[in-house]
């Protein structure tokens, strides 16, 4: 009888400290909104959801991160260059509206997502990031213009 007591007893308190635990914070919800805003400011695309943005766009803020020398091979119609490996590519981003949704592509990924993410940080709202790059869109039989 008594170990059953003591065994009672001994679940009894686990319950009462498991139950002491403090509640998740009251600025939980919001942390994670806040984090769904961040993560959401850069969504990448395929080139037929970003074709079809930039040309609902009246005004767009379409941006090639390549070099110059790839650009002169062809880029998106409607383009601004900011190779994004020059000295002071961040610089030239303050030209940019953050409020406004901005496009931002390269040849197959790597440096819009880099520039992406530093936009993000700057505290651009909405950025679009052209999935493969340059190279799906031409894949996908999309046009180039020089």
């Amino acid at each position: 009888m008594k170990i059953n007591l003591k065994f009672v007893l001994i679940i009894f308190i686990s319950f009462g400290m498991m139950s002491c635990k403090q509640p998740a914070s009251g600025t939980q919800p919001e942390q994670n909104a806040e984090q769904s805003e961040k993560q959401d400011a850069v969504r990448v695309v395929n080139s037929e959801e970003f074709s079809s943005r930039i040309n609902a766009v009246g005004d767009v803020q379409l941006i090639d991160v390549r070099t110059p020398e790839e650009v002169a091979e062809g880029t998106i119609a409607g383009a601004i260059n900011f190779d994004f490996r020059a000295e002071g590519f961040e610089e030239k981003l303050k030209v940019l509206n953050k409020d406004k949704a901005v496009y931002v592509f390269c040849r197959s990924g790597g440096r819009s997502g880099n520039a992406a993410a530093i936009m993000k940080e700057l505290g651009f709202a909405e950025i679009y990031d052209l999935e493969g790059g340059v190279i799906a869109w031409k894949e996908d039989g999309r046009e180039l213009v020089k």
